[in-house]
């Protein structure tokens, strides 16, 4: 049994049936041995290694629903044992058991991976979505604070408050001879002071 084979307590363990009922053990064992031996069977699962059992009679005897009845235990020791191995570290292995063991935690342990990735994969997904919802509010917060507070505000001067300094006779002309060219406007500027500057120039030339 390899030493990294670990099962949990299951509530229940895999039985061949038919290769059961036609193996020479079921042909030859009676009725105490046969119980005795399937209790083993059945109790070896949730031993440390799984599917091995102690060799001391006394524990094997309450394993075996003997409770510490010992003399029971001795008539149907030998064929309740039956192909149970003695292993180097001084417990008993069956082969069969140990090999629905070992079937067993390499399809639990193909589930558990399973389930491992699946939950990695939602909370990234969980993550991605509430990382876009904090980008959307983020988006939705830059929009408003821009309507609420304009990058360029008028200055003084300009736009609406500049016609009315001027008592409404036009905007306000920059002082000459600065052309608004040289303040990066040009003649397809649509600012006010510029536009109407620009078309009273253009009114005094003629």
């Amino acid at each position: 049994m390899p030493a990294d084979v670990t099962i949990p307590r299951l509530p229940w363990v895999p039985v061949y049936v038919d290769r059961l009922w036609s193996s020479n053990f079921f042909a030859v064992a009676t009725d105490a041995e046969f119980r005795a031996a399937f209790c083993l069977w059945l109790k070896s699962w949730a031993q440390r290694p799984p599917g091995s059992l102690p060799s001391n009679d006394h524990e094997l005897c309450r394993l075996a629903e003997l409770g510490a009845d010992l003399a029971k235990w001795k008539k149907v020791k030998r064929v309740a044992l039956r192909h149970w191995i003695r292993c180097d570290d001084g417990r008993l292995y069956h082969p069969v058991v140990a090999q629905l063991v070992i079937e067993a935690h390499e399809k639990l342990s193909k589930n558990r991976a399973r389930t491992a990735s699946a939950t990695v994969a939602a909370t990234e997904a969980r993550n991605g979505r509430r990382e876009a919802r904090r980008n959307g509010l983020r988006i939705v917060a830059n929009i408003d604070n821009t309507e609420n507070h304009p990058p360029n505000p008028p200055r003084d001067g300009e736009g609406d408050q500049g016609f009315l300094k001027n008592g409404g006779s036009g905007a306000a002309a920059p002082p000459a001879p600065i052309d608004p060219k040289f303040l990066n406007h040009g003649d397809t500027c649509m600012c006010a002071n510029c536009t109407c500057w620009a078309a009273q120039q253009k009114m005094a030339k003629l």
